[in-house]
C-alpha cells in the first residue's frame, strides 16, 4: 500500500489538534478507527509518527520531517482540487492561465496584458497537457497554452476549443565540447549511444520520443529524468547527456544547440479555452499577437533562423 493525500491529511490533523481525541472528531472518525490508521500509516513509513503522552501527541523526528512536506502536499492538492471542481469564477477574480514550457508564453502574455490593459491575471504552469484541458473544461483555468509531442491527436473535452499557433521542429542540444556540436544538422542515429536527457512529463512525449529513436535503429538510453528545461540544458552543458530542446531556445555556454536531420520529431503549441468563457470573444487576436512574438524570438535565434532560411519556412512568419 502506498501513501495516499489522505494519509496526509490525517497526519496533519493529529498535529494540528495535539490529540487523538480531537482529530478523530475532527474528521469524522472514531478514536479507535484513527488509532488503527495511524499504525497502518506508522507501517508504511517504517517508523512512529507521534509521541503519546497523558498530555497529548508530538511529532517524532521522522513524524515532523514528514508533517513538513505532508502540509506542502495537502495545501497543494486543496488548491488543485478547488479549482477543478469550481464551475464559476469568483467575483472579481483575474482571468486564469495554464501553460506548459512553451517558447510562446512570452508572447502570449504579452498579448494578453496589452489586448486587456489593466485586467489581472495569474499563471501556472503544468507539464501536462491532460491536466489543463481538464481544468480548462471544469473551470479551473480559462486558458491554457499547451504542447503536443508528434502528430497524434489530441482528445479535446467536447466544451473545449483549440487552435494550433505553431507547428516546430524539436532540436538537440549536446555538450559544447561534443563531436558533434559543430555540425549544421545531427543525424538522429548519430547519437545511439548517448545518455539521454528527457522529460518525466508531458503525457505521452516519452513514447514519442521513444518511437523516434526506434524507427532510427536505436532504443535510447534515458538517464536523466527532468521536468524543467532549464534542469535539462544544466545536465547537458555539465557534459551528462544530450536531450531534445525547443528550437528557440536562446545558445548558453557549455551546450550547443542543433536540428535534428529532416526533422523527426514536431512539437505543436495549441491554444485552449471554453467557447463560453471569458478569452473566447478575443481569442483570434490574442492568437495572432502570441505568433507573431514566436516568430519575432525564432529570428532572433541564429540555429533556428538558419533552418527556417534553408527550409523555406521564413514566411510563415
Amino acid at each position: 500500500m502506498e501513501i495516499q493525500v489522505r494519509h496526509l491529511r490525517v497526519i496533519c490533523e493529529i498535529a494540528a489538534s495535539g490529540s487523538l481525541n480531537r482529530a478523530a472528531a475532527g474528521l469524522g472518525l472514531g478514536q479507535p478507527a484513527l488509532s488503527h490508521q495511524l499504525r497502518r500509516i506508522e507501517r508504511m513509513v517504517g517508523g512512529s509518527l507521534f509521541h503519546r503522552d497523558q498530555h497529548g501527541v508530538r511529532p517524532t523526528e521522522l513524524g515532523a520531517l514528514i508533517l513538513r512536506r505532508a502540509k506542502a502536499i495537502v495545501l497543494t492538492f486543496d488548491e488543485l482540487e478547488h479549482d477543478f471542481h469550481r464551475q464559476e469564477p469568483e467575483t472579481g477574480e483575474s482571468m486564469r492561465i495554464g501553460w506548459n514550457d512553451s517558447a510562446i508564453t512570452g508572447s502570449l502574455l504579452a498579448g494578453l496584458r496589452d489586448l486587456r490593459p489593466g485586467e489581472p491575471f495569474r499563471t501556472r504552469a503544468d507539464t501536462s497537457r491532460t491536466r489543463l484541458l481538464a481544468q480548462v473544461a471544469n473551470r479551473g483555468i480559462d486558458l491554457a497554452l499547451i504542447m503536443i509531442c508528434g502528430r497524434r491527436g489530441l482528445p479535446v473535452p467536447p466544451e473545449v476549443r483549440t487552435l494550433t499557433l505553431v507547428e516546430e521542429p524539436s532540436f538537440v542540444a549536446v555538450p559544447a565540447e561534443h563531436p558533434l556540436a559543430g555540425e549544421e544538422e545531427i543525424e538522429l542515429a548519430e547519437l545511439a549511444g548517448e545518455d539521454w536527457i528527457v522529460s518525466s512529463g508531458g503525457d505521452g512525449c516519452r513514447v514519442v520520443f521513444r518511437e523516434m529513436c526506434l524507427a532510427h535503429g536505436f532504443d535510447p538510453r534515458i538517464t536523466h529524468d527532468v521536468d524543467i528545461d532549464t534542469a535539462r540544458e544544466d545536465l547537458v552543458s555539465g557534459g551528462h547527456g544530450v536531450g531534445l530542446v525547443q528550437p528557440t531556445r536562446p545558445p548558453s555556454d557549455g551546450l550547443s544547440i542543433r536540428p535534428l536531420a529532416g526533422a523527426p520529431m514536431c512539437v505543436r503549441h495549441v491554444l485552449a479555452w471554453r467557447e463560453d468563457g471569458p478569452c473566447a470573444p478575443g481569442v483570434a487576436e490574442l492568437a495572432d499577437e502570441a505568433t507573431a512574438g514566436y516568430w519575432r524570438l525564432a529570428e532572433r535565434t541564429a540555429p533556428y533562423h538558419a533552418w527556417l532560411h534553408r527550409h523555406g519556412r521564413l514566411a510563415a512568419g
